[in-house]
This record gives C-alpha cells, structure tokens and sequence, in this order.
C-alpha cells in the first residue's frame, strides 16, 4: 500500500466484544488526543452511541460516530497487515513483548501498512481462536501487586507510548529500517489454507495432531514476519505443489 502522509492514519484500534459504554467514549477521547482516528469495534452494544459514551468522548464525538462495526475479529482485521493483541500476560504460545521495546517496529511499519492495536473484552480478553488471528502479542508493565487494567485505560498507555516516542524526534521518528509491505490478514488467510491443504495431501497429521501442526507453522510464519511478496511466492509453490498432487492422486485412482 501507499505510504501514508501520516503513520496514525495507518493505525487502527479495535475493542472486541465492549461491554461498557463508557469505555468507548473514554477510548474515542484518548485516540483524538494523540492523533488516532480510525476505531473498530467488534460485536458491539447495539446502543453503543448512548449518552454513557457520548458523554465520555467529550470533544471527540467524530471519533464515536464514525466507528466502524464488525460481527467478528476476523472481518476486523481483514484488511490489516499488522495485528497485536494487548494481553493479560497469560501463557500463550507466542511470548510477550514489551510495549516500549515495539514502539519503532509499530511505527515503522504503519509508515508502510495498516495496523491495527487489539483490546479484548473487559473481563475475559481475547479468546484463543482471536489470539490466533494476530501477528504479535505485547504487555503493558504493570505493578505486579495490581496488573489489571481499565481497557480504556489500557488504549490510553499504548496510544501515549507510540505517540510519545514518534515526538522524541519529530524528523525522525523510528531509528530502525524502513518496514516492507505486509500480506493483509485475508492474503496470509488464504496461504495458511495452502499449509492446511498440503497437510492433508502428504496426510502428515496422520502422525501429527493437526490442529497443533497447523498452530506451530501459523507462528512460526509470524514471528518471521515475511513480507507480501515473499508470502505470495510461499503461497504460489504451496498452490501448485498442492495441485500436482491432487492431480497424482486424481491419477492413480483411474
């Protein structure tokens, strides 16, 4: 995709399953005043717009009115080339960043793809088949004695960290390297179902659970962070070594 003229364009925050209204209004406020605009909200309140929430986002009622709605995380994210999930720091196959240590990875690659910050539900987070659907996983520090946070709040800290450190240097943001493109979250879709293919063609989870083959390649892919091109020619292989043994097998059953 074209680069964006400014990064937060690029950066998207997603709330999935919201429960109080209340915290949407108050993550409408912090986005605006740190220059984010785009907020996606998945299985939303109905009543999402109510004056709980109105009230606040005060001042950033826009941010509110022009939330976009999604029935799942997977439609969310569609477009997306970069996903992180906010969590709890509950084990997970994939470990934990630190915040701050991604501030000039998520910049830099904002600067060249969407990305999209994802908060789960206030009391139950993200379940483990959305967790799946994600590039990366990062904690927020906390004291040790209290570790939960307010979602809204959570928004807040993450929106401040990227913000903050994209003004420590307004000329020069990002000390790293300029951030390939990325495969949106359908394209690396569409590649997984290669894999998923390929494994029943070799019959390999014959010896293997399959479910966990398939997980282990999914963030073996991620944590490479391949890059569109590179996807889609891993895909292209997959595809016609797929199809030449569809067409062996399709073969020697005549």
């Amino acid at each position: 995709m074209k680069e964006a003229d400014n990064w937060t364009d690029n950066l998207s925050i997603i709330l999935v399953r919201p429960e109080f209204l209340g915290n949407i209004g108050s993550t409408c406020r912090v986005m605006k005043n740190f220059g984010f605009t785009d907020l996606r909200l998945v299985e939303a309140p109905k009543n999402y717009k109510d004056s709980e929430a109105r009230m606040m986002a005060v001042g950033a009622f826009d941010i509110l009115k022009q939330a976009k709605l999604f029935d799942s995380l997977e439609d969310a994210v569609e477009d997306i080339g970069l996903t992180i999930a906010t969590s709890s720091g509950r084990k997970r196959s994939r470990p934990l960043k630190n915040l701050f240590a991604m501030t000039d990875e998520i910049i830099a690659f904002a600067k060249e793809n969407k990305v999209a910050i994802v908060f789960g539900h206030e009391r139950n987070g993200l379940r483990d088949d959305e967790m799946a659907l994600l590039n990366r996983k990062v904690r927020i520090e906390t004291s040790l004695e209290f570790p939960s946070m307010n979602v809204a709040q959570a928004v807040c800290a993450v929106v401040y960290a990227l913000a903050a450190r994209a003004n420590l240097n307004p000329e020069q943001p990002s000390e790293v390297r300029k951030a390939p493109q990325l495969p949106s979250a359908t394209e690396r879709r569409d590649l997984f179902e290669q894999f998923d293919l390929l494994i029943d063609n070799i019959e390999f989870s014959r010896s293997f659970n399959r479910d966990k083959v398939l997980a282990e390649i999914r963030d073996a892919f991620e944590r490479m962070t391949p890059t569109r091109r590179e996807s889609a020619l891993i895909k292209g292989v997959l595809f016609n070594l797929n199809r030449k043994l569809s067409d062996s097998k399709s073969g020697s059953d005549e």
